[in-house]
């Protein structure tokens, strides 16, 4: 008996020491250690990320709670403004049968797509409200991103063919005349709609959109994607939607800008030239000049739109997309962009409340007293035309 105590205590002792071995070559060379798919914390060591292909890395484990504050007080003012002003809108539009006026048709093309976005809003409320738990199925998830990514990418691809549009009215008149006809416009928006569906299909076809988050179990809708999605497929989608939904469109625009103001001087100077030569009526050149300078602070707006609510989305999106296919350091870029891309968000949805602003500079029939007169806000849209429209 003795000796079988003594050959005990000498086999525990190994155990020990063989523990003691493992742990300390973990603690040197801070060896990965996962348990079912997910990474398990441990004391011994600092431990890697690893992802189980069903959720997002731990090295996402950044949390925003101010997201759930933040984004169902925003999207719920977006949702009241944004349909309060783009069905007015829409039925201005209709009232007056301007739908089909080559000048109205990427307007009313733009106010389609903001009032889409404007009906996600209230299920985005519930879903961030409730700590990021999507309520409504598959099928409503996919239907929600594809809605918002073409308000995204929609919005700013018909931004873009208005900008162009006022540089052709100003810069070359002539040939603005010959493309005047309504079927060049409806050809050129029947396009960007089937850009839109394209990507947004091949998104939201191939692959489930709803996915548990590991820690909480919440449902998450159009995140928490794997690892190997987004080496795949999503990081694909997401770099061409970038480089033809904002880059293309904000060069455009921030091209159309410097030229509508260039040929603004230029008619400025000639204008006064002009006048002293008693060659043209004063009325005619202050009409001119009047119709530049709307088409100049329209570019403007349009740029501004496109800087406050767009560009920090896209930027943020650029860096996820490149941390997660392992061009950037990966946990680093995660941590920024993820409480980022919640501002972001609440600054994508401003958007669709402020392009309303633009019907006012491209209509020349769109009069703000008058659509609001009727729900006694007529001089709230008197001042508000007077400051859009003033010289």
């Amino acid at each position: 008996m003795p000796a079988e105590r003594a050959g005990e205590d000498t086999t525990g002792g190994r155990a020990a020491m063989d523990f003691y071995s493992v742990t300390s070559a973990l603690r040197a060379e801070n060896v990965t250690v996962s348990g079912g798919g997910r990474e398990s914390s441990s004391p011994m060591g600092k431990l890697t990320a690893v992802d189980n292909g069903t959720g997002i890395d731990n090295c996402e484990g950044e949390r925003a709670h101010f997201q759930y504050i933040l984004l169902p007080v925003v999207y719920s003012v977006v949702f009241v403004l944004a349909m309060l002003g783009n069905l007015t809108a829409m039925a201005h539009f209709v009232r007056s049968r301007s739908v089909t006026q080559p000048s109205h048709i990427f307007l009313v093309n733009l106010c389609v797509i903001d009032l889409l976005f404007a009906l996600t809003l209230p299920f985005n409320v519930v879903y961030h409200a409730g700590r990021n738990h999507w309520l409504f199925g598959e099928v409503m998830c996919k239907v929600n991103g594809a809605l918002f990514f073409g308000n995204l990418y929609g919005s700013s691809l018909f931004l873009m063919l208005i900008s162009l549009d006022r540089y052709l009215a100003v810069s070359h008149p002539i040939r603005a005349m010959r493309l005047h006809k309504p079927k060049y416009r409806v050809l050129l928006s029947c396009a960007v709609w089937l850009v839109l569906a394209s990507l947004i299909l091949y998104l939201t076809t191939r692959g489930q959109m709803t996915r548990p988050f590991p820690s909480t179990g919440h449902m998450a809708c159009m995140e928490n994607f794997s690892s190997g999605s987004w080496k795949g497929r999503i990081s694909s989608v997401s770099l061409l939607a970038a480089a033809l939904g904002f880059f293309l469109p904000l060069l455009v625009i921030a091209t159309c800008y410097p030229l509508i103001a260039c040929r603004l001087l230029e008619h400025q100077a000639t204008g006064i030239c002009m006048e002293d030569s008693d060659v043209v009526e004063g009325d005619a050149i202050s009409g001119s000049r009047r119709m530049r300078r709307r088409a100049l602070r329209m570019v403007l707006l349009v740029l501004g739109v496109f800087l406050l609510c767009f560009t920090p989305y896209h930027l943020n999106q650029l860096l996820h997309t490149l941390g997660r296919m392992g061009v950037l350091p990966r946990c680093t870029i995660i941590r920024f962009t993820y409480p980022a891309r919640r501002v972001a968000m609440a600054l994508c949805s401003l958007n669709s409340c402020l392009d309303p602003l633009v019907y006012c500079l491209v209509s020349e029939s769109f009069r703000w007293e008058q659509v609001w007169g009727s729900c006694g806000c007529g001089f709230l849209g008197k001042r508000l035309q007077h400051m859009l429209r003033r010289n």
